[in-house]
């Protein structure tokens, strides 16, 4: 008897996503997570659909020539096939389809950025299979040395995203604590939240009490992307009382707006300094209507550099006033505006 935990065991064996499943049987990502997490029934068609997709039968077949689901782990198998092409070596991940192949090319520039700043990185790959495919369609540009590079940044977005979502539709935390994801990765990864409540759920856990603060600040980032008032006061309310994710998320907001490297940006998120237009540009960080918790970063980072006395900065704070819709962010402005710690008034 098939249960929901061999079709997650199946599925991860050759890592393939729930949306890549979903399209593939008329289903939604959330209706197959909930049935991976027993809160669903397993239906023949469900099981049918598993074994048509991903190639074998699950449960184990008579024939021993048929694959099988077994206790490899495909994941570690790729990374570990990864690094050996990365030295050098002529060994291949096993990625049999186009969407696996750029998945996995993503997350090897997304694992080696700094911090959020995922680049325009290159990696060697030449042997990968379905590469080919990939760089027919020019999703993928090989330099003439035989690098491998994304034609657009934004692709990069989208299949992390994609796969960091498959990891929450299934509580799997493992990507979400290895790097810290970006705004734009945020952003794309709140469009599957907004569809799945409990993916919802599980960010918010996680945001709480995850194990370290990476967890916790991306779990944060992607709720925050939400917009609605009552995520914003959670995360905000997060943030404010735990020092580690919110030194990240600060640090995240003075990497992206005030254009800072990584390192540079960790420090000034502990000890911001003033110059004229990093103050213009946190001071309009304040109407991002995208990402409250940025509204919230920029006000603290505005209120540790003393300034908050100055008329043009009171002037922007007081009108912000009338516009924000998250509690947690009118009492931090009006924390400012009275001069006091925007963190601990």
């Amino acid at each position: 008897m098939v249960d929901g935990a061999d079709l997650r065991r199946a599925r991860r064996y050759v890592d393939v996503t729930l949306e890549h499943l979903a399209s593939q049987g008329g289903k939604s990502p959330g209706h197959l997570s909930r049935v991976e997490g027993g809160r669903r029934e397993v239906t023949p068609n469900i099981v049918a659909l598993y074994e048509r997709v991903l190639g074998f039968r699950i449960g184990g077949p008579d024939d021993p020539s048929v694959p099988t689901v077994g206790d490899v782990d495909r994941r570690s198998a790729l990374k570990l096939a990864g690094a050996a092409v990365f030295g050098g070596a002529a060994v291949e991940p096993v990625v049999a389809e186009v969407e696996d192949t750029a998945q996995w090319l993503a997350w090897e520039i997304w694992h080696r950025a700094s911090g959020p700043a995922i680049s325009e990185a290159v990696v060697p790959g030449e042997r990968i299979p379905a590469m080919r495919q990939l760089v027919a369609v020019r999703q993928v540009l090989r330099d003439p040395d035989g690098l491998l590079r994304f034609s657009v940044p934004g692709l990069i977005d989208f299949h992390i995203a994609s796969r960091v979502f498959g990891g929450i539709a299934t509580g799997r935390r493992g990507d979400l604590e290895t790097v810290q994801t970006s705004h734009e990765t945020d952003q794309i990864i709140r469009g599957f939240v907004e569809r799945d409540t409990t993916a919802a759920d599980t960010l918010g856990h996680w945001m709480r009490a995850g194990a370290t603060p990476v967890l916790r600040v991306n779990s944060a980032g992607i709720l925050a992307k939400l917009r609605t008032p009552e995520a914003a006061d959670a995360v905000a309310g997060a943030l404010r009382t735990d020092e580690s994710a919110r030194h990240l998320y600060l640090a995240a907001v003075a990497h992206r707006v005030l254009g800072l490297p990584w390192n540079d940006a960790l420090r000034y998120a502990a000890t911001p300094s003033y110059t004229e237009d990093y103050a213009a540009r946190l001071v309009n960080e304040l109407c991002n209507p995208r990402d409250p918790a940025a509204r919230w970063c920029s006000a603290v980072l505005l209120g540790h550099m003393n300034i908050t006395d100055r008329d043009p900065v009171k002037a922007a704070i007081a009108e912000n006033l009338r516009t924000e819709d998250s509690r947690e962010n009118l009492r931090t402005m009006a924390a400012l505006l009275a001069e006091a710690d925007p963190v601990t008034a």
